[in-house]
């Protein structure tokens, strides 16, 4: 189950898939670590990939060098969002850590399908520069998948291993969840991995009522019960609350469709007490509500000012972004910036191969509403 491969079509920004998206991420979270045989501490697997894409290849693991494997594919956004991120980790760590990122979980007809290698490095070119470091793709039986992801028990990417001077596993985990912290503590030597792994078991051992929860949440979002569905997310996140930043944008989400007073406020509790929120998670917060007929004034104000951190934070090239930016300064009554913004996402969209069409026809539409 590939569960992040949802979350790629978020811009979007349909409730639909929102909602599948929340279904997903519940059933993840309960995913049991049963038959786990990798963890921190553990001699690294060998990098046995198929393919080596971009880069030098790395045959082994040297003695007194450290070393990151990130596990990816081309249809997971969360994998999209990481990958210049490690890119500027690799460029800060030169010479004292080598990045290298291996493609797992590509469709594939079967076995010992291998067109999907041109997918990959067709990716890869295109990325370019953002993309600037080792890569590498698993082959059709998926042997790095088993070898790494399957025996640590992980089971959503992007995933990452830092491995440490003697070649064994330091820290496993997101790459946007403290691995340039790790990195550097390992480089220097300051690093606890058994601390590391003793944590994670204990995470892993307070995810015994998971899937309690999780069935929970089905049941209350069912209900369409504003109070069953926060009190079950409550429930998931106190046992799980690296889960917060996936989970509760759906939530809201879903909360908007029952009682929009109430979602406002879990919205706003969500974001005052999230620190550090990425842009992806700024726009799931504020497009559920610019798009949403019938908000107050003063609830579009608010997604505008959440919006337009996200605008920031991309530096006004992400063309998902700034549609919702721009439908926030249409929705609140400022039609000449609703109007430059727009033709800025417009035009981003068209010169993106890979953007969808009905994403295309919706940014159009909207150009046109902001021009009359």
């Amino acid at each position: 189950m590939k569960t992040f491969s949802l979350l790629e079509k978020t811009t979007m920004k349909t409730n639909k898939l929102m909602m599948l998206t929340l279904a997903c991420t519940a059933t993840s979270l309960a995913f049991a670590q049963n038959g786990t045989t990798l963890k921190e501490g553990d001699k690294a697997p060998a990098l046995a990939v198929a393919k080596w894409s971009k880069g030098k290849a790395v045959k082994s693991f040297e003695k007194g060098k450290v070393y990151v494997v990130e596990f990816w594919a081309t249809w997971c956004g969360p994998c999209k969002t990481s990958i210049p991120h490690l890119t500027d980790m690799a460029k800060k760590y030169a010479g004292k850590a080598t990045f290298t990122g291996v493609s797992v979980w590509e469709n594939k007809k079967d076995n010992s399908d291998t067109s999907y290698y041109a997918a990959v490095d067709k990716f890869v070119k295109e990325m370019g520069g953002k993309m600037d470091y080792n890569v590498a793709i698993d082959g059709p039986a998926g042997t790095m998948a088993d070898t790494w992801m399957k025996a640590a028990g992980q089971d959503g990417i992007p995933t990452a291993f830092v491995i440490n001077q003697e070649g064994k596993i330091a820290w496993i985990g997101h790459p946007m969840s403290g691995l340039d912290e790790v990195v550097g503590e390992v480089i220097a030597k300051k690093y606890d991995s058994k601390a590391a792994a003793a944590k994670r078991k204990a995470e892993q051992d307070a995810q015994g009522g998971m899937q309690e929860a999780a069935q929970k949440l089905q049941a209350a979002m069912e209900s369409k019960d504003p109070k069953a569905v926060i009190s079950a997310y409550e429930e998931i996140i106190a046992k799980y609350p690296q889960a917060k930043p996936q989970v509760a944008p759906a939530i809201f989400t879903a909360l908007l469709e029952m009682d929009s007073k109430a979602a406002v406020q879990f919205g706003k509790d969500f974001v005052a007490s999230t620190k550090d929120m990425d842009a992806m998670t700024c726009n799931m917060i504020a497009w559920p509500v610019i798009e949403k007929e019938g908000m107050s004034m003063d609830d579009y104000k608010w997604a505008l000012g959440i919006a337009e951190k996200a605008v920031a934070m991309t530096k006004e090239t992400d063309y998902a972004i700034l549609d919702t930016c721009a439908y926030g300064y249409y929705r609140t009554g400022d039609k000449a910036k609703a109007l430059a913004m727009q033709q800025k996402a417009v035009d981003l969209c068209e010169k993106d191969p890979k953007a969808d069409g009905d994403m295309k026809k919706d940014l159009k539409s909207r150009l046109e509403l902001y021009s009359k």
